[in-house]
């Protein structure tokens, strides 16, 4: 891993979207990343690998690792319209509700939700002190308990919704993209829902949600919190998740001293798997963050939300 660092001291491990696998040297590694690849593809959609000496390296040798280890599972993607490629996950004084803030900058509790591209990967440099439990939950396995519970509302989840792109659309573009939460494309289900987003979209818009996509909303939650796995990842865990399969929240977590607060480095991949979801946008979605022509496209079929014909919801 130094030898590989020090080869990519001169490259932009954030923002070079051209490294491959070959750039790095993980041999070591391929039977476990193997596994990995195959429980997230076809097993449970999600998987932790144990172990990595990150108390040995230095945060750049951190940053190649992880980029190494995304290479070797699959294709690169954004995590910001500028076109970051690795996030640090650690909070840093958020709060979440001001349509700008996303979950990871944030000391607080998730809601179960979803991360754009088609899977993301952990790495934890260093665990809190109290709390920030990885939560995971199959979504399959919550689409069919709330079917037994409200079919009505599982039916709600398969309209389109607003996502609210918290800032990176392009200028004068459409602040939100269209999308349903549950899906089913080429005989696969799968699922994009990222609660706060979806809330922060009223504010925006300024027309509220319905009735019965709020009371989805809660369901949804509150059966995937019975459902889930909880973990807590300590240094040299790497989690990675399944985005289509996987829902995934984190307990809130609190740090006596700053300076060694909860850290960890994030990544999101497409997965060498087909297409999940139809539509240029969903395409565009795998590779992370809607470029500006994949928005100007949308843009063109861009409707507003409609206000709700029944008693509308509010923020929750």
């Amino acid at each position: 891993m130094r030898a590989a660092s020090a080869r990519l001291a001169a490259r932009d491990v954030f923002r070079d979207r051209d490294l491959t696998d070959d750039d790095f040297s993980l041999s070591q590694l391929n039977t476990h990343l193997g596994a990995l690849s195959a429980a997230v593809t076809n097993g449970p959609g999600f998987a932790v690998l144990r172990g990595l000496p990150v108390d040995e390296l230095s945060e750049h040798e951190s940053l190649v690792l992880i980029r190494g280890v995304a290479a070797q599972l699959g294709r690169i993607a954004t995590q910001s319209r500028d076109g970051q490629l690795i996030r640090h996950v650690r909070a840093g004084g958020h709060t979440l509700g001001d349509g700008r803030v996303r979950g990871h900058q944030t000391a607080e509790r998730l809601w179960f939700h979803t991360d754009g591209a088609d899977a993301a990967l952990l790495l934890c440099l260093r665990a809190a002190d109290r709390g920030g439990l990885s939560r995971v939950a199959s979504a399959a396995a919550v689409h069919n308990a709330m079917l037994a519970d409200a079919p009505d509302l599982v039916a709600e989840l398969y309209q389109p919704f607003h996502f609210h792109m918290a800032g990176g659309n392009i200028p004068g573009g459409p602040p939100t993209f269209i999308s349903p939460i549950f899906c089913v494309h080429r005989e696969q289900f799968s699922t994009r829902f990222v609660r706060h987003t979806l809330l922060e979209t009223q504010k925006i818009t300024g027309v509220p949600l319905s009735s019965r996509a709020l009371a989805a909303f809660d369901l949804l939650d509150e059966v995937a919190e019975r459902l889930a796995c909880d973990m807590e990842l300590q240094p040299g865990d790497l989690q990675i998740v399944h985005n289509h399969c996987v829902l995934h929240s984190r307990t809130a977590y609190t740090d006596s001293d700053p300076r060694l607060a909860r850290h960890l480095l994030r990544c999101w991949i497409s997965l060498p798997a087909g297409d999940r979801r139809p539509g240029a946008v969903e395409r565009g979605l795998r590779g992370g963050w809607l470029t500006d022509d994949l928005q100007r496209v949308a843009a063109s079929t861009w409707t507003p939300p409609s206000v709700p014909a029944g008693p509308a919801g509010g923020s929750a």
